[in-house]
């Protein structure tokens, strides 16, 4: 266990690290060496999150249960509640361990039990990386069966450096525009089986699978990118509201992932549907990375629809002053200058 002085140095430097101008990736690993200086861990597994479903999507990691990923989040989506990503992400206490959870005993968490354990993991320290904007990932951090338990004083700084690394992560949530996107290629559809294996696609569900974060590395372990599995079991699992994530490809488009189960002679079956996202799903995105306000959204929505400032003015009855003063407050949380910055930072979103 670290010393109070080591805990607190470590949660200066997260501290330190949120704030600093690092890319995503850089940004977690940089995260990732200073915890396991201080805490000490084996190995770990970083997925980002879709604030409004809390279904994870592309992830960083370093374990060796790849191939059983599918099942492990299959249980957590489903049965597991011990310690499980999308309720950390809803709870005052953002960090939790499996053995704190479950009183010690963790073989109760049917996924340690069935996925973790086989793979010589002891415990695990997990953390929703939560601002007042959302959750927008989970740390995970895996101590072999050898190993001592995480401790609350651990756990505690996990606590305590939710709200800058998820501010962190928030920032980064949308990667800038690309020049030569492509253009939004037809919709696919994939059809999974009651074990969650895939049993029919459409050639363009193939396409939109292999644009996703880390489709070479899930293929190489012979599964589908993680997104596919929490939103299929949601969907199975009759919360079809939440069963969509919305995700940046690695070519800069932007694709909502959605999924229902098939009745009839099909049932248990679930269709995932794979499409271009609509402006308005990744305007509101946008909105929540750059935390805009309620009257924010609202002006620079009728500015989208190409109203002016007059007209902005008259359809929310405020004055023109104070339109203005709105726009100058976007353009600083967004980091842009004019109103054509924030139509072409809004257009590139929506490409």
């Amino acid at each position: 266990m670290a010393s109070e002085r080591e805990l607190s140095r470590c949660r200066d430097r997260l501290e330190g690290l949120s704030g600093a101008s690092l890319d995503c990736e850089s940004f977690r690993r940089e995260v990732i060496a200073c915890l396991r200086r201080t805490i000490g861990f084996d190995r770990w597994c970083w997925p980002l999150a879709d604030p409004d479903t809390l279904v994870t999507s592309s992830g960083l990691a370093e374990h060796n249960y790849g191939p059983n990923v599918p099942r492990s989040l299959e249980l957590e989506y489903s049965s597991d509640a011990f310690a499980a990503k999308p309720l950390l992400a809803l709870r005052s206490r953002t960090a939790a361990s499996i053995r704190s959870e479950t009183g010690g005993d963790a073989a109760r968490s049917a996924r340690w039990d069935e996925v973790l354990r086989p793979a010589g993991i002891g415990d695990v320290a997990i953390v929703a990386c939560r601002d007042d904007q959302g959750c927008w990932g989970w740390i995970e951090l895996y101590r072999d069966s050898k190993d001592a338990s995480f401790e609350k004083g651990e756990l505690d700084l996990l606590d305590s450096v939710a709200p800058a690394v998820g501010s962190a992560l928030r920032r980064n949530a949308m990667q800038p525009g690309q020049s030569d996107v492509p253009k939004p290629g037809p919709p696919g559809t994939l059809v999974l089986d009651r074990d969650l294996r895939p049993v029919s696609w459409t050639t363009g569900a193939r396409a939109w699978i292999d644009s996703l974060p880390s489709a070479q590395l899930f293929a190489n372990w012979g599964m589908l990118p993680s997104v596919v599995y929490p939103t299929a079991v949601l969907a199975r699992e009759g919360k079809t509201d939440a069963a969509r994530a919305l995700v940046q490809a690695n070519d800069g488009r932007w694709v909502t992932i959605e999924a229902a189960p098939l009745e009839g002679r099909r049932d248990g079956e679930v269709v995932v549907n794979l499409r271009s996202a609509t402006p308005t799903e990744t305007f509101e995105l946008l909105c929540r990375v750059y935390a805009l306000s309620t009257r924010e959204r609202e002006i620079v929505s009728l500015l989208v629809a190409g109203l002016d400032t007059r007209a902005i003015s008259e359809a929310l009855f405020i004055s023109a002053h104070t339109v203005q003063d709105h726009l100058k407050s976007v353009f600083g949380k967004i980091g842009i200058h004019s109103r054509r910055e924030l139509l072409a930072t809004l257009s590139a979103a929506s490409d």
